[in-house]
């Protein structure tokens, strides 16, 4: 038998932490969001400030959080899910089997 060449990797994506370079913005956000909700509030677990510890809460629930999606959806699925819902829908051509808008149907008529 002939050695196969092997497929490079670098094509692949680096991972920290199960993350993928494009969700650690979502991480980092909801990193600030644990630290500066309880600092604008004075939240306190007996005299420890909550701001000491939320961050690292959230981030680590956020890190969970992605894991899960990641392991059960396709790759960038988050960043396309809240594209889609900011953008909303976008006009495409109609697809064999799908009937006219009604919005289009009464300009024709008319």
């Amino acid at each position: 038998m002939q050695p196969r060449p092997v497929r490079s990797q670098i094509y692949l994506p680096v991972l920290r932490f199960g993350i993928t370079d494009e969700d650690w913005g979502f991480v980092i956000i909801a990193a600030i969001f644990g630290y500066a909700i309880p600092f604008l509030f004075g939240l306190k677990i007996g005299s420890v400030p909550l701001e000491m510890v939320g961050w690292i809460i959230t981030m680590g629930l956020t890190i969970l959080t992605l894991n899960i999606i990641r392991r059960k959806s396709r790759p960038a699925w988050l960043r396309h899910v809240i594209q889609a819902k900011v953008q909303g829908e976008i006009s495409r051509r109609k697809l064999p089997g799908e009937n006219a808008p009604a919005w289009l149907k009464q300009n024709q008529e008319g």
